[in-house]
C-alpha cells in the first residue's frame, strides 16, 4: 500500500483596482442628484476568492461650486449593494460591511449622491475612485 501526503496552503491577499473613468455630477442651484456610475472589473483572483474586507478610496477630486456629498453607493455583480455616508472628502477611505464573505471576482459599480448648496450657481464635482479587495480562498 502506497500512502502519500499533500500539504495545501490557503491563498490570501489584497489587490487595488482603479476605475477607468471619473464619477461626475453637475447640479443646478439647490438641486440634489446622483453622479454617473463607474465600473471596476475585478478579475485574476483565485476562482474561490472570498472577500474578507473591501475598501473604497474616493480618489482625487475636482470641483466647482458648493456641492456637498451625501453618500456613496457601491454594488457588485454578485448581488451586494451598500450606501456609505460620506461628505465628499478627496482620497477618503470608506470601509464596507455588506460585501464580507461574498465572491471577490466580478464587476463593481460606484456612484455618489450630492446636493448643490448654492442658490445661485451651477456646481460640479468629480472623483477618480478605486477599490481594494482583501480576499481569502478559505473563508
Amino acid at each position: 500500500m502506497l500512502t502519500t501526503s499533500m500539504t495545501v496552503f490557503a491563498a490570501t491577499g489584497n489587490r487595488t483596482y482603479k476605475a477607468s473613468s471619473k464619477m461626475t455630477i453637475v447640479l443646478n442651484p439647490g438641486q440634489r442628484g446622483d453622479s454617473n456610475t463607474v465600473s471596476i472589473r475585478v478579475s485574476g483572483l483565485p476562482e474561490d476568492a472570498i472577500i474578507t474586507k473591501l475598501i473604497v478610496n474616493t480618489g482625487t477630486m475636482s470641483y466647482s461650486g458648493a456641492v456637498v456629498c451625501n453618500f456613496l453607493t457601491i454594488s457588485s455583480s454578485n448581488g451586494r449593494t451598500e450606501q456609505i455616508g460620506w461628505t465628499g472628502q478627496a482620497n477618503k477611505t470608506l470601509t464596507t460591511s455588506k460585501f464580507l464573505a461574498s465572491a471577490a471576482n466580478g464587476t463593481y459599480t460606484i456612484s455618489f449622491n450630492a446636493t448643490n448648496m448654492s442658490s445661485l450657481n451651477l456646481g460640479t464635482k468629480s472623483y477618480q475612485p478605486s477599490i481594494t479587495i482583501y480576499w481569502d480562498d478559505e473563508f
